[in-house]
């Protein structure tokens, strides 16, 4: 096909029957009647819509409030609570569980600490008779079990007031 020679189907087919000639002029028809529909509706949404972008500018720049009754803000509460006041009782019967795990841990930790110290501080006699700085010195085990002593106290602290915190959210609900 040459460069610049049209497809043959843009010319006029002059033996086309008279039927197919009144088929092409009705979608002719048909085609401009779906174009100027196209084109009223175009304009009906630029009048309908064009405030559009300044409402949402408005909307996005102001806070809107539902008034609520104030009785109906407090049934809403009383509900919640209701619902929750079980789920909350449950959990701190739970924090309580585990804050006397925790203790009896922590009296297990020292027990076991003063063992040991006693029984490094029995040997540590045997072995040096007359060294008195050493049985001055803290051993290795009695400053490990301090330390495993404070960090039970601190987390059994933080647990205690977690559980007074949600004991008065209980009763304030």
């Amino acid at each position: 096909m040459a460069p610049n020679v049209p497809r043959q189907s843009v010319y006029f087919n002059p033996h086309a029957s008279a039927s197919q000639l009144q088929n092409i002029h009705a979608c002719t028809g048909k085609i401009r009647s779906a174009c100027a529909t196209l084109s009223a509706t175009n304009a009906s949404m630029d009048i309908h819509t064009g405030d559009f972008r300044r409402l949402h500018q408005v909307l996005l720049n102001q806070r809107h409030f539902d008034l609520v009754s104030e009785r109906d803000v407090r049934q809403a509460r009383e509900h919640v609570a209701a619902e929750i006041a079980p789920f909350l009782r449950e959990l701190i019967m739970r924090a309580e569980e585990v804050l006397a795990r925790d203790e009896r841990e922590a009296r297990a930790l020292r027990s076991k600490a003063t063992q040991e110290l006693s029984k490094n501080e029995s040997k540590s006699q045997l072995h040096t008779a007359g060294s008195d700085d050493e049985l001055k010195s803290p051993s290795m085990a009695a400053l490990v079990a301090d330390y495993e002593l404070d960090e039970q106290r601190r987390e059994l602290e933080l647990l205690r007031k977690e559980r007074l915190r949600l004991m008065e959210r209980v009763q304030s609900l």
